[in-house]
């Protein structure tokens, strides 16, 4: 009962500090994994300041924004964090045309302290690691491989130490607050949290891709799908960690 309690705290801590948006009926919606928060936290302003357009963001485990579009949700660009919840929007029939690949992102170890972490550290008994749920976050299901393929993952599953959180954004909070002593995240979630120090992990980046939504789309959103595409935006998603794709 104590751990319920717990968690349910932990839940509605997180409801409170990411609710769910108020949108208007007829808004330019860019509907982005919840690694790509940090990046379009900036990169949409600046869009909208010099085109003069309104476009906003939402953010979450690519899993569960795929569905909302399916379920009708006024999404217009869909940027998901990796290529399976992008094809997967495209085989029920919610995309203009095929997913596009347009950055690349490192996925590290990050934990509170001045040090930077060991990856030996992943072999511990008795420390809990957070990763994002496997089943809607692209980042929590490489999280998952790469400890499956260290040898670690049904370890720290078994001991009681494997902590599951909803997005990368969500579960890097949890390990910031105390919630565990490890989290395996994208980097740009570990340059956004303060306190802490990350070490990259020796596996491929993680290639994200995106499309526009089938009836949602607008000419100011397939600007700015054009515009993350271009080398003018580059420098802002080099800023939190992002690696161009080639074209």
């Amino acid at each position: 009962m104590k751990t319920l309690l717990r968690h349910l705290a932990v839940f509605l801590f997180f409801s409170l500090l990411f609710p769910a948006p108020s949108l208007p009926a007829r808004a330019e919606i860019v509907a982005a994994a919840a690694s790509l928060q940090p990046a379009m936290e900036k990169a949409i302003p600046r869009f909208n300041s010099e085109h003069g357009t309104d476009l906003q963001g939402v953010y979450g485990a690519s899993g569960n924004l795929a569905r909302q579009i399916e379920s009708g949700a006024p999404f217009g660009l869909f940027l998901s964090a990796d290529e399976k919840w992008a094809r997967y929007a495209l085989e029920k029939g919610l995309l203009d045309g095929d997913p596009l690949p347009f950055v690349k992102m490192p996925l590290v170890l990050w934990r509170m302290g001045s040090d930077a972490p060991s990856l030996d550290l992943l072999g511990s008994d008795g420390l809990k690691v957070a990763i994002a749920n496997p089943e809607t976050a692209p980042f929590g299901r490489m999280a998952k491989e790469y400890l499956q393929g260290k040898g670690f993952f049904e370890k720290i599953e078994k001991s009681g130490r494997l902590i599951l959180g909803g997005d990368v954004l969500k579960t890097a909070l949890a390990a910031q607050s105390g919630g565990a002593d490890l989290t395996v995240i994208p980097l740009s979630v570990a340059l956004r949290l303060e306190g802490g120090k990350w070490t990259e992990l020796d596996t491929p980046p993680q290639v994200l891709f995106g499309g526009l939504v089938k009836g949602k789309k607008t000419a100011h959103l397939e600007a700015f799908w054009d515009f993350l595409r271009s080398p003018g935006a580059e420098p802002v998603m080099k800023e939190f960690g992002f690696i161009p794709v080639d074209r």
